[in-house]
């Protein structure tokens, strides 16, 4: 009994191992993937769709009329056809402010302020001056120091400033004629002047202690012309930084050093009175 079921499972065995081996050989392989080199293919070139119908002319070919040139083209394309526009408001950009002063403050340049203290280097209180908008803004407008001056007071000011020179002009003349009428009164008229002298008459006269020779004691200077010239003379303009001798020289035409004078004599002296206003008069100088 044992002895035969041995070859039995002997034979099915082998039927086995022979049934799988040939479904193993008669089965297909699996496909191949080949692969075939790539050539490079330039990209084409965009075309360009114009949103104007062109034109027929009178022999049926399209007009050149509404046609891009080959420029404007280029530019389409540059500027991506249309999508971007530089000229764009930017989503972060400021309302301008409309109305006051400090609107109309340029951020660039320079603008006039008013000083409410006296800054070092710049002013005083009270004084109008011109600075950069950038020293405003930075530094006085935040300390309070300095207001921009509007547009309105800008113009009065100047208004003012100009009525006020006409009257510096106005004044720097009469004291001219004062002094040459002088010098007409003490000549004894206008027919004692010399036809070929540049002035003629004696405007001033000054005393002066002197020794035997006429050399002063001390001399005189341009500041004792102008002190003498408004006691004589207390109706004229005598006021202002521009007023002050310009020139001295003696009756030879030769410049006195300094315009100090040290010797008795006749001189002739000019003055600028304001306003581009001269007068040039002859100072006498007497010893004492």
């Amino acid at each position: 009994m044992v002895m035969t079921v041995f070859p039995i499972l002997s034979v099915a065995l082998g039927l086995v191992l022979t049934t799988a081996a040939s479904a193993a050989t008669s089965s297909p392989s699996p496909p191949r993937t080949t692969y075939t080199k790539a050539s490079f293919v330039p990209p084409a070139a965009p075309s360009l769709v114009s949103p104007l119908k062109p034109v027929k002319s009178s022999a049926g070919w399209p007009s050149t009329v509404n046609q891009r040139s080959r420029t404007q083209q280029q530019n389409i394309i540059a500027n991506g056809y249309g999508t971007f526009h530089t000229a764009s408001v930017s989503l972060n950009a400021k309302k301008k402010k409309k109305g006051g002063a400090s609107a109309n403050a340029p951020k660039k340049g320079k603008v006039k302020v008013k000083l409410l203290e006296s800054v070092p280097g710049i002013g005083q209180t009270g004084e109008i001056v011109l600075v950069s908008s950038a020293v405003f803004q930075n530094q006085l407008k935040l300390t309070n120091k300095a207001r921009l001056m509007s547009e309105e007071e800008l113009q009065k000011i100047e208004q003012e400033r100009e009525e006020h020179a006409k009257e510096l002009e106005e004044m720097a003349m009469k004291t001219k004629d004062m002094l040459e009428e002088a010098m007409v009164e003490n000549l004894g008229g206008d027919d004692q002047c010399e036809t070929d002298a540049a002035i003629c008459g004696v405007a001033l006269k000054m005393r002066r202690k002197a020794g035997p020779e006429g050399n002063l004691f001390g001399g005189v200077n341009p500041k004792m012309v102008m002190e003498a010239l408004k006691a004589q003379y207390p109706e004229g303009g005598w006021d202002g930084k521009q007023l002050k001798v310009t020139e001295v020289k003696d009756m030879d035409g030769k410049d006195v050093k300094k315009k100090d004078i040290k010797h008795t004599g006749d001189y002739s002296v000019s003055v600028a009175l304001g306003q581009g206003v001269d007068s040039t008069f002859i100072l006498s100088v007497l010893a004492e």
